[in-house]
């Protein structure tokens, strides 16, 4: 049995701990919590965003803006990347490389030009649980962007950072691959 000069200590010390726990200003509210984005919001913004949806349990095939389009998910990773094929790599020249670099950091914003398997893809890549329906819409108008323009502005289309040069006349003349 405890004696009572313990008890008292026991008491006053879980009091005191348990003033430090309150909030410092009680008028402000704590900070509001997004939801997190799943992959079945995921899928539903997507029918609404896009044709010819195909796939399941996040990763799909679909048509964004006339360009053929996949978007991948890895849930324990928090990650999901969307991606568009543009050409064989082994078609670039080094104008080609040059230009893609400077884009992506002059006028791809937060898609990428990117290379994987021999292909060059246009890419955005995102945590998966802080994206937002408008972040979708956007990443999906700007890698549609990229791959419209490449040969050309390689641009997202929707801001640029700086002045790249302009494409060369043998960049203008090449159409690109779909």
């Amino acid at each position: 049995m405890m004696n009572k000069p313990v008890i008292i200590g026991l008491l006053v010390l879980a009091g005191v701990s348990l003033l430090g726990t309150g909030p410092v200003h009680p008028q402000e509210r704590p900070p509001q919590v997004a939801p997190v984005m799943t992959v079945g919001t995921l899928q539903g913004i997507l029918k609404e965003m896009v044709e010819n949806l195909i796939g399941d349990n996040g990763q799909w095939r679909f048509t964004f803006g006339g360009v053929e389009m996949a978007l991948l998910t890895s849930v324990p990773h928090d990650r999901m990347r969307i991606v568009a094929p543009i050409r064989p790599e082994a078609e670039l020249t080094d104008q080609h490389r040059k230009r893609m670099l400077e884009a992506n950091f002059h006028s791809a914003l937060d898609a990428r030009y990117a290379m994987s398997n021999g292909l060059v893809y246009a890419a955005y890549i995102h945590p998966l649980s802080p994206l937002r329906r408008e972040e979708i819409q956007s990443a999906l108008r700007q890698v549609a962007e990229l791959v419209k323009t490449f040969g050309m502005t390689y641009s997202s289309g929707e801001l640029s950072f700086g002045s790249p040069s302009p494409p060369s006349k043998s960049d203008r003349q090449k159409e690109p691959y779909y």
